[in-house]
């Protein structure tokens, strides 16, 4: 195929469109297709040279693991056949144990992914690998693979290391399919179609020798603005066998964080190790609630306002303004409502200055104008 020097407007936009589908793909919460999976399966094995595998479906990636890990613990102890003979127990063990103790997954993916690499780049010029490289591998992963498969990664990886992600390898395969689809690289891009069917079609999967174990997609998965994994009142991340990961802007916490900020308290956050969601544990708790039921101290007190800083284990004090709305209530009274400030905050007017971006001085001189 002859390389393309300078990619056109409808490149781009053919590339944009590709993103598009592959996001959806990565981040799909519908039911697994199961026979289109399977398909993909068989294709996969056949691509590394492998047999057809038994294919045992599972509910989740931790279910997966799980369900492997028993199946290894009771054929390598001789938990299942050991009552009926040593023959049985080398027959059991022959046909099952290499089934469930090795992964084959260098042999399904790497090579694999090795060879089309290879081909797909000798066809192409580097503007246009480049360019595909950033409008969809990097946009795809961004949003799946640094958020949604890290996250399942972390509660899973001793389990399923060995595992295929299927549709969180949406970033890599959607960057092969592209050459295959829009460019017809067809030959070079065959070995992939296999995988590439059950990218499209699943969750996680798990390639042994004679068994391959497969789970379902997630049935949630909701991000904020950023492509981080977060929800305000339930699971980020949710599987149909009810396994769950909770996040709060990209920062995994636990389900109590989540649905019952309420039963926190000052001494579990206090003692929490880790910063990044002792923080996040702060702001559902409530920042000016934390402040003053952790006993804050009152650093400094004038007409602006009252100013107060409580102590953080590893961390950054907290440093808040408590100040009064000058506006009413309906009621006629005057609400308080604070303000975080920086820590090397010494008086509340040099902190009510801050608010505005300005020094003491400045924030005095225009006072001064207004009046």
């Amino acid at each position: 195929m002859k390389n393309i020097e300078k990619l056109t407007p409808e490149q781009h936009a053919k590339m944009a469109e590709w993103r598009d589908k592959w996001l959806a793909i990565g981040l799909s919460t519908a039911p697994a297709n199961r026979a289109e999976a399977e398909r993909g399966i068989r294709l996969a094995y056949k691509a590394a040279g492998k047999n057809e595998p038994r294919i045992v479906w599972c509910s989740s990636p931790l279910a997966q693991g799980f369900t492997r890990a028993i199946v290894v613990d009771l054929v390598k102890n001789k938990k299942i056949g050991a009552s009926v003979g040593d023959s049985v127990w080398a027959s059991v063990w022959d046909s099952v144990g290499a089934s469930v103790s090795d992964s084959v997954w260098a042999s399904v993916s790497d090579s694999v992914w090795a060879s089309v690499s290879d081909s797909v780049r000798a066809s192409v010029s580097d503007s246009v690998w480049d360019s595909v490289w950033d409008s969809v591998w990097d946009s795809v992963r961004a949003s799946v693979s640094d958020s949604v498969w890290a996250s399942v990664r972390d509660s899973v990886w001793a389990s399923v290391r060995d595992s295929g992600y299927g549709q969180h390898d949406a970033a890599w395969i959607a960057f092969y399919n592209y050459f295959r689809e829009v460019t017809g690289l067809t030959e070079q891009t065959e070995k992939l179609e296999g995988l590439t069917l059950i990218t499209k079609n699943a969750g996680w999967f798990l390639p042994h020798e004679n068994t391959c174990w497969i789970s379902e997609r997630h049935n949630v998965c909701k991000q904020d603005d950023r492509n981080r994994l977060h929800c305000e009142d339930g699971p980020a991340v949710a599987y149909p066998d009810g396994w769950a990961i909770y996040a709060w802007h990209g920062v995994r916490v636990s389900y109590r964080v989540i649905e019952h900020p309420s039963e926190l308290t000052v001494k579990e956050i206090q003692e929490e190790r880790n910063a990044e969601v002792r923080r996040v544990m702060v702001e559902r708790y409530g920042l000016s609630r934390f402040l003053m039921d952790s006993g804050a101290k009152k650093l400094a007190e004038d007409e602006f306002g009252e100013l107060y800083q409580t102590e953080i284990a590893d961390d950054e004090p907290i440093c808040m303004i408590k100040l009064v709305n000058s506006t009413p209530e309906p009621d006629g009274e005057f609400k308080n409502y604070w303000l975080r400030v920086p820590p090397d905050m010494k008086t509340s007017r040099q902190a009510v200055a801050w608010t505005f971006g300005m020094t003491p001085d400045e924030y005095a001189k225009a006072l001064v104008q207004e009046t």
